[in-house]
């Protein structure tokens, strides 16, 4: 219902619930506003809201309707990436002259774009006005007087993941227009003098997404990320009384949980045991770190938009490695040197306890490395007042230069980074420092051969001791017109600043090129344990269709053999959540043969134990369909000595990938082979005899695509199989 406010306060005192402070006001001659709009979003669980001065409901779009607890009674919660809500507004209801708005916000992720909480134009029309935020979590105002468009941005960021009250007031009366936040006022900027422009009839308006049409590639980036509530549209004017006023009928705010509990029940791709963010596009892990009972690895994240655009650093904690929960992000891009994007880096405990990371910031021209401190065991970060500590890349190399990974030894922190020259190919450059401050450039510590197949850039570098005295050089190249990325490394001794290898060729990580970018870390029981990122390999449009874009890893554990080749099992965690065991026994496989043993599954470990035979190949079917012909085919092929992952007839979608990949293995026909195999959703995982893997990711789209079979050709083999159901609520 619209009502009218009138207060006439004269040297009154009355009490603001906001802070629990007495407010006194010494001179309010009259306040006078009228409350045309309100959305308070406390209505059942339902898929809409209602406005409730007109008693209007409007649906809300997106992937999933998250409600919470908010400011008072519920709130909503928007993913950054698909919620909105969209409708029209009787135009008569709104000012043409003073306009006040109110709300509350809690941004869990500032926008790539400009994102609207509150839009009431649209594209082209040149009508309206939208509060929204930037790329920084300023408040941003747009609006139309006189047909002409007028913008006020705010001097001060609004915190993420706390509760923020915002009013922004827009006068062409007084030709002004003020912005609040949390009653204090940040910003008072001119407007012109004339009228507010709103269209005839009807005015169209968006909660969660501006209205403007910004977009990179095929995503939209004007969405908001976060919690809103208690949305109201006033006439009159927003002076300091009217902000103490709207402000006072609010009791202080309570910690924000965004409860969200999006429902995946239907997408039968999304996994259930390998660590993934809640919703969004992740990519390279790092910083895997083990502090006081818990690991906590960091990752690039963005939750506004499925590609590399502002990246963030996510955070996942686990006990044990394999189960994981997300955190709130703890670095994001600030205006200055790292604006452009937080790239990836390492974590590590300096020498004094203090739990630190290194980073690659970007300011859209150059990239430098900073750092950032814990006084929470990573909960949070603040970064260095100092940074960036390096801000540029050394003279010598002329490509890119990211990826920071750190470590402590003989009394110097050591720091190599992922770089290039583009007529010799990648390298790794290197710095020193006594204090984690000041770091003195040593120059490339290892410099690879573009002419050998190993790339112009490496990206991702580790430097990890294995066993004593015993190193991994570990890097990434990066994709080019010889092959795509791909994991290699040596091993080595790494004494007085220099790596000297155990062999010339790098070593691949991988049977089958799949898996990339591993972080590295000693787990609690001394274990070297290795995490690294599975592609999805999908178009952005089956990325938007799930709301997600990657995953990692189960972990790994690592050992060298006696000529340096890192031997890869699962780690032993893992059997800690193997629930129902089905013991299929020994099975004769003959070629031809279908249907050689009874089960169905999306998430489970397989072990097989196989006597080859006499078969010229042997292997496995997974997402097998009874109604659409799809299946997914991993198989050993004796005739070329390699593992082939068939993905060809594995889904009947265009949207995402069907390929054939094969990497080289020696098996001699009639061995025993022991293969274990974890399938989780689209992501399978394959350990042969305890040493070495690959990956492979597969997207049926059939609902009984879940049958698995073993097969083989050319003759006949034996497998004994046991298979445990997984269980990871």
């Amino acid at each position: 219902m619209i009502f009218l406010l009138q207060i006439f306060l004269a040297s009154t005192l009355f009490a603001s619930c906001y802070d629990d402070d007495v407010v006194f006001v010494d001179e309010i001659d009259s306040l006078r506003i009228e409350k045309l709009l309100e959305f308070n979003f406390d209505e059942p669980s339902d898929d809409s809201v209602t406005e409730t001065s007109t008693g209007e409901t409007f649906p809300i779009e997106g992937k999933s309707v998250n409600r919470m607890e908010g400011i008072s009674g519920n709130a909503l919660f928007f993913d950054g990436l698909s919620n909105e809500i969209n409708g029209e507004i009787d135009t008569n209801l709104l000012p043409d002259d003073e306009v006040t708005i109110s709300l509350w916000a809690s941004p869990r992720s500032f926008p790539v774009g400009t994102a609207a909480m509150l839009a009431m134009t649209s594209e082209g029309s040149e009508t309206g006005i939208m509060v929204g935020l930037n790329t920084f979590g300023k408040i941003v105002v747009q609006y139309f007087i006189n047909g002409s468009f007028e913008e006020t941005v705010s001097t001060t960021s609004i915190p993420r993941n706390q509760w923020s009250h915002i009013i922004v007031g827009i006068s062409p009366a007084t030709q002004s227009v003020d912005i609040y936040l949390n009653n204090e006022q940040i910003t008072s900027g001119s407007a012109p003098s004339g009228s507010l422009t709103w269209p005839s009839g009807s005015t169209s308006f968006s909660i969660g997404k501006n209205t403007m049409g910004e977009s990179l590639g095929d995503f939209e980036i004007d969405f908001y990320s976060g919690a809103l509530d208690e949305i109201q549209v006033y006439s009159g004017s927003a002076t300091p009384a009217v902000a103490e006023f709207i402000g006072g009928q609010y009791g202080t705010p309570g910690e924000v949980d965004y409860n969200l509990g999006i429902d995946y029940s239907g997408d039968p791709h999304r996994p259930i045991y390998h660590p993934i963010p809640d919703y969004g596009w992740t990519n390279e892990s790092y910083g895997l770190v083990y502090l006081d009972g818990t690991y906590h690895m960091f990752f690039q994240k963005n939750e506004v938009f499925l590609g590399i655009a502002q990246q963030n650093w996510g955070h996942l904690t686990s006990p044990d490695l394999v189960d994981w929960e997300e955190q709130d992000a703890v670095l994001w891009p600030t205006e200055g040197w790292d604006q452009a994007g937080i790239w990836s880096g390492d974590a590590i405990i300096l020498e004094d306890g203090t739990p630190a990371v290194i980073y690659t910031g970007v300011d859209g021209n150059r990239a430098g490395m900073g750092s950032a401190f814990s006084s929470d065991n990573y909960q949070t970060l603040e970064k260095n007042p100092n940074n960036p500590l390096i801000p540029a890349a050394p003279e010598e190399v002329d490509l890119d230069f990211r990826d920071p990974y750190v470590i402590h030894k003989d009394g110097l922190y050591h720091m190599i980074i992922g770089s290039g020259i583009a007529a010799e190919g990648g390298n790794v450059v290197y710095y020193t420092s006594e204090d984690f401050e000041d770091w003195t450039y040593e120059g490339i510590l290892f410099q690879g051969d573009i002419n050998q197949g190993q790339g112009e850039f490496w990206e991702m570098p580790v430097l990890h001791e294995v066993s004593d005295g015993r190193f991994i050089l570990l890097v990434q190249k990066t994709p080019d017109n010889t092959s795509p990325a791909i994991t290699f490394y040596w091993t080595g001794s790494f004494e007085d600043g220099e790596f000297i290898p155990e062999f010339e060729a790098p070593k691949y990580l991988e049977v089958v090129n799949g898996f990339l970018s591993p972080a590295v870390a000693i787990d609690a029981d001394g274990r070297t344990t290795a995490i690294g990122i599975i592609p999805d390999e999908v178009s952005p449009e089956f990325q938007q269709q799930q709301g997600y874009a990657h995953l990692f890893s189960i972990p790994q554990v690592w050992t060298l053999d006696d000529e340096g080749t890192i031997l890869i099992e699962p780690h032993p965690h893992l059997v800690d959540y193997r629930g129902e065991q089905v013991n299929i026994g020994n099975v004769n496989l003959e070629a031809g043969q279908e249907d050689n043993i009874d089960f169905n599954g999306k998430h489970f470990e397989m072990n097989a134990t196989f006597d080859t035979g006499t078969a010229s190949k042997f292997g496995f079917v997974f997402g097998k369909s009874e109604t659409s012909g799809e299946e997914y085919r991993v198989y050993y092929d004796f005739t070329t000595q390699e593992w082939v992952v068939d993905a060809s007839e594995s889904s009947t979608s265009d949207l995402v990938r069907r390929d054939v990949r094969r990497g080289s293995f020696s098996l001699s026909q009639g061995s025993t082979v022991d293969v274990q195999v974890f399938v989780d959703g689209s992501v399978l995982e394959v350990f042969i005899d305890g040493e070495s893997h690959f990956t492979g990711r597969f997207f049926p789209e059939s609902t009984d695509a879940n049958g698995v079979d073993l097969f083989v050709e050319g003759g006949s083999a034996s497998a004994d199989v046991t298979i445990y159901e997984i269980e990871n609520n």
